[in-house]
């Protein structure tokens, strides 16, 4: 079975630009490798001098067995970010469309 969810993500602990920008390369790969990179977007936002990476999806996708796929997703995001840098914090937030009305 199959459930439309929609997610937002924050990496916190970027130490420059340089590090931001391959920590939106590594998470864009992660989005092409889950077949979703049209729809989720990404990108780079100053925050009291730091820089976080944020991003979404821009409509619900559909994913089957997302009791499963949602945990492994999150490791991915921090897996990830991660790659490109190391004291990367990440939180994703989900929600369910479908079950808000």
């Amino acid at each position: 079975m199959s459930a439309n969810i929609s997610f937002t993500f924050r990496v916190t602990g970027i130490e420059d630009e340089a590090q931001a920008q391959a920590v939106v390369e590594e998470l864009r790969e992660l989005m092409r490798d889950e077949s979703i990179g049209g729809q989720v977007s990404i990108g780079i936002a100053p925050e009291r001098g730091r820089h976080v990476v944020s991003g979404g999806t821009d409509f619900p996708v559909s994913v089957s067995r997302a009791h499963l796929w949602c945990p492994e997703f999150e490791k991915s995001v921090a897996w990830y970010a991660k790659e490109a840098a190391p004291a990367a914090t990440c939180a994703v937030e989900w929600s369910h469309p479908d079950e808000e009305h």
